[in-house]
């Protein structure tokens, strides 16, 4: 029963992550006319496609393959690795949530509201403290 627990844990986890970074996380209303829906990849290529390497890989690694790694690092229990605290670096997508939604608040120009993406990452993480509430 506990191992069933813990791979399912890893398995929705998995998925959430996966949603999360595939659907649209935000859709933004400017002069109440123009709307445009992004999402963590959208925002990746959108980056990459004006020049912004560094920040496209910033956002990917953190947004992505950081969370990604830890799942392995769950299945496969590697137990060195815990000193280095992963959890630490693969909160960027929630920041970056956050400072559009203040961007959004704060503007009378454009409005921001959360989409699909935005929860299925919030689900992530959630599961995520789950696992580490439960499972460690």
């Amino acid at each position: 029963m506990y191992l069933y627990f813990k791979y399912s844990l890893i398995v929705f986890e998995t998925f959430f992550l996966f949603c999360g970074v595939y659907l649209p996380i935000a859709r933004i209303d400017e002069f109440w006319v123009f709307k445009s829906e992004f999402s963590i990849l959208s925002i990746s290529k959108d980056l990459l496609d004006n020049g912004e390497t560094l920040l496209s890989i910033i956002i990917i690694l953190f947004g992505l393959i950081m969370p990604l790694v830890k799942i392995i690092l769950k299945i496969f229990e590697f137990r060195f690795l815990e000193k280095y605290n992963l959890h630490k670096f693969s909160m960027v997508d929630i920041f970056l949530i956050t400072f559009i939604v203040f961007a959004g608040k704060t503007s009378s120009y454009f409005e921001v509201y959360l989409l699909y993406g935005f929860y299925f990452l919030l689900a992530s993480i959630i599961t995520n403290y789950i696992y580490v509430i439960f499972i460690k």
